[in-house]
């Protein structure tokens, strides 16, 4: 046997082994490292985004007295100002209060709640039962995700899911405004949370989650859903028009409403891609000119304002209740239009129509006929407000005058 060759042989062999090893190692840990990056990448996506503390508030920006005086906006505001009934106020009324006349309203009359009592209500479960009774079940309920709100569950729950959220989020409560729940303390960040964890495109009511993520996500226009869905504002834009209108809270007011908000926000921090937001536009002009078409001659629209001319009968309206579906339908579209870009706004004399026949009905409206409709009067009254550059705490009010009638 020839050694040396042997030796070589076995020291070539020897190596060629150490070399295939060290190939091997370099690819497991190549492949070890790209799965870690790909794990980390996975998670990125999925984790939760990152929230503003404080919320992008919108401000109205049009003044057009011919949509309402100032002193027709008075008589209104006046009328519409928040009464304390005790335990017998629906929280409806308490949160669509809020969002009407935000934390800021101050009311010389006790008869009143002012602003930062609304919100106390809906955000500190120790004045929810000072207000409703050691009995009441919570509002806010808490979850492994965050704090829940009790929604459609009597008198004492919100009215649509995520509206309490979402109206805290536009009267501009930031993340860190305390919150306190039956069983801790924690902050407003708990209550978007929960709405952060729970959204999906499939929900049956979307718009008030809308409102809340446009209000936190900006700069951010993608993310993920809880369940690993791909969202932007771009794809829930475009499923907020998808459904056919009526359909939707409100007539499809609220979509509408949304929408608006969008826009505004993209206005300055360009969360909607160009093609998008010019769809949107469309969209809304659309709507705009089929309000136009439909107005009736008095001013208002109706649940059917889509798709044929308010009705003067009656019998006609979608929910039976000729002022209900007329001040909802006519204080809606008022709201959304004084939020949107001015492409998207009827000609002068629509609006004008619309808001005189506003004033009018408000004007004739009992005690009891303005509790009855309060939800829906706090949009109109808004709405003009909105029309005369205000929110409506920033009007002046003569409250002595008032207590006189």
């Amino acid at each position: 046997m020839n050694k040396p060759f042997d030796s070589a042989y076995a020291h070539v062999r020897a190596s060629g082994v150490a070399k295939f090893l060290l190939v091997q190692v370099l690819i497991v840990s190549t492949g070890t490292a790209w799965a870690s990056v790909q794990w980390r990448h996975r998670n990125a996506e999925l984790a939760p985004p990152v929230l503003r503390n404080e919320p992008l508030t919108i401000r109205p920006t049009y003044d057009i007295p011919a949509v309402v005086s100032d002193e027709q906006l008075e008589r209104v505001l006046l009328k519409l100002r928040p009464r304390n009934m005790g335990a017998k106020t629906k929280l409806n009324h308490i949160d669509h209060a809020l969002r009407f006349w935000t934390p800021y309203a101050k009311f010389k009359d006790p008869a009143f709640f002012s602003g930062e009592e609304l919100r106390g209500i809906v955000t500190d479960n120790r004045r929810f039962m000072a207000l409703y009774g050691e009995k009441a079940q919570p509002l806010l309920i808490d979850t492994p995700f965050g704090v829940r709100v009790r929604v459609q569950e009597g008198n004492l729950s919100s009215s649509h899911f995520d509206h309490t959220v979402g109206g805290l989020s536009e009267v501009g409560t930031p993340l860190d405004f305390p919150v306190v729940t039956a069983l801790r303390q924690t902050t407003y960040r708990a209550m978007v949370d929960q709405v952060m964890h729970d959204f999906n495109l499939n929900q049956v009511e979307y718009e008030w989650s809308g409102l809340t993520m446009i209000a936190f996500l900006p700069p951010t226009k993608r993310w993920r859903t809880t369940e690993g869905q791909e969202m932007s504002f771009d794809r829930l834009s475009q499923r907020m028009m998808r459904e056919e209108m009526p359909r939707g809270v409100c007539f499809g007011n609220h979509r509408l409403h949304t929408l608006a908000m969008f826009l505004r926000v993209d206005d300055t921090e360009h969360v909607l891609s160009p093609a998008v937001r010019a769809e949107i536009i469309a969209f809304m002009q659309d709507m705009t000119g089929r309000l136009v078409r439909h107005q009736h001659s008095d001013g208002y629209w109706d649940g059917r304002w889509p798709n044929q001319p308010a009705s003067s009968d009656s019998k006609e309206n979608v929910s039976g209740d000729t002022n209900a579906d007329r001040i909802l339908a006519t204080g809606h579209a008022l709201e959304w239009w004084a939020l949107a870009p001015k492409e998207c706004h009827p000609p002068r004399e629509v609006l004008a129509k619309a808001g005189q026949w506003m004033v009018r009905t408000v004007d004739n409206l009992t005690p009891e006929q303005t509790e009855s409709y309060f939800t829906y009067l706090s949009h109109a009254g808004r709405a003009l407000a909105l029309w005369r550059g205000k929110l409506p705490y920033e009007v002046k009010l003569n409250e002595e005058v008032a207590a006189k009638k």
